[in-house]
């Protein structure tokens, strides 16, 4: 079985974000206080639950200094700016609008580089991310898991998973739509922490599987399960793991 740091069982969706949520939080507190000055702390994003049902909870007040934090979605559409399947605006509208001062870093969009221009596009953020990030990964991240097992845009026997840089662009993904940019597996797996949750009936083969140490090209999700890993689930996601 895969070691993580923690594996939390809640009773229910609702469950997970009222646990997880505070303690992401007041976790990312402790990253901004021992932040060294002028740096801001590094946070990667999932949609999914996380944006839909989680961040939401989560409005108003907190002792997170958002002027120091800069946010970073793990995948987006390549969908045009608007669009309601954009990750970034699920998660501007739904949280990080409330958040004084926070930075939110956004993957382009099909209306800047065209219908075609996903290479153009993917290699334009990563010309972003060398100049914010370099070689540095997340300081923390808080994702979601496809009943597949996949994170991000990386998807089981997808040859995305394989891809040495930090951003990769994946045109044929096969979950719609299909073409999308996504952060690699060499960042996720380096992140100093990372949060998961993943509720639901249809996770549980995967999870129970990923956890149990199941080939990470089958269930990709194996990858970030590591000691620096909390892991979040519902009754009913966590009922084959042993």
């Amino acid at each position: 079985m895969r070691e993580v740091a923690e594996l939390v069982v809640a009773p229910s969706e609702a469950g997970i974000a009222s646990v997880l949520g505070p303690r992401f939080l007041e976790d990312l507190s402790r990253l901004v206080l021992r932040a060294p000055a002028g740096r801001r702390v590094d946070v990667g994003l999932s949609g999914g639950f996380v944006t839909q049902r989680l961040l939401p909870g989560l409005v108003g007040p907190s002792a997170v200094d958002w002027s120091r934090v800069r946010v970073w979605m793990v995948d987006e559409r390549y969908v045009a700016a608007g669009d309601p399947l954009r990750n970034d605006d699920e998660a501007w509208t739904g949280f990080l609008r409330h958040c004084p001062g926070v930075e939110l870093v956004r993957m382009p969009s099909a209306d800047q580089y065209g219908a075609d221009g996903l290479e153009e596009a993917a290699a334009a953020f990563a010309r972003t991310w060398e100049r914010l990030m370099g070689a540095r990964s997340f300081d923390t991240a808080l994702i979601g898991m496809g009943p597949d097992g996949h994170i991000c845009s990386l998807f089981p026997h997808h040859r995305a998973l394989d891809s040495p840089g930090p951003v990769v662009r994946v045109p044929d993904s096969p979950k719609p739509p299909p073409q999308r940019i996504t952060i690699s597996m060499a960042v996720m797996r380096s992140c100093r922490s990372l949060w998961l949750a993943a509720p639901g009936a249809a996770k549980a083969g995967a999870i129970a599987a990923a956890l149990g140490g199941a080939p990470v090209e089958d269930y990709p999700v194996g990858a970030v399960l590591s000691p620096t890993a909390r892991v979040y689930l519902d009754g009913p996601a966590a009922r084959l793991v042993r």
